[in-house]
């Protein structure tokens, strides 16, 4: 059960999935249109995914297969 306010998939999930597949975070960002460092930050907890703009959020679901 989703809590309101919160994310479905950890922020941390991000980088780990990114990682299982092999994907650099260079690349990654590249293809969601987002700097290396907000990425990074984005794993790190730092940043809610859900604040990205939709075509990241869109990419990223799509490539590693996530839910935000």
């Amino acid at each position: 059960m989703d809590i309101p306010g919160t994310p479905t998939t950890p922020p941390h999930a991000i980088g780990v999935r990114r990682r299982l597949l092999g994907i650099p975070l260079t690349t990654m960002a590249q293809e969601a249109g987002l700097s290396p460092d907000l990425l990074a930050a984005v794993e790190r907890g730092e940043y809610d995914p859900r604040s990205l703009h939709l075509q990241a959020q869109h990419v990223l679901g799509r490539v590693l297969d996530l839910s935000f």
